[in-house]
């Protein structure tokens, strides 16, 4: 994958790392039968998404790679 500098593609991998993270938390806090904290690494990934979507920051070279590891290589906006 190439780099990604489509403002709505960033949106679109921000909500959708969001929606899994809440996903995955929720089954994790209810199995654990109490609260379980997000997954810092995906909070982290969807806030950098965030910053480069509202040029905060600049799109790190490693940023698609990361988003390829954890929506998949087939996923679309």
């Amino acid at each position: 994958m190439g780099a990604v500098t489509d403002r709505d593609v960033l949106r679109a991998a921000a909500r959708d790392i969001r929606t899994m993270m809440r996903r995955a938390q929720a089954e994790a806090s209810q199995a654990a039968g109490f609260w379980v904290q997000a997954d810092d690494r995906l909070v982290a990934l969807a806030v950098e998404c965030d910053d480069v979507v509202y040029s905060q920051i600049t799109e790190a070279p490693d940023l698609v790679d990361r988003l390829a590891a954890v929506l998949g290589d087939d996923w679309e906006p």
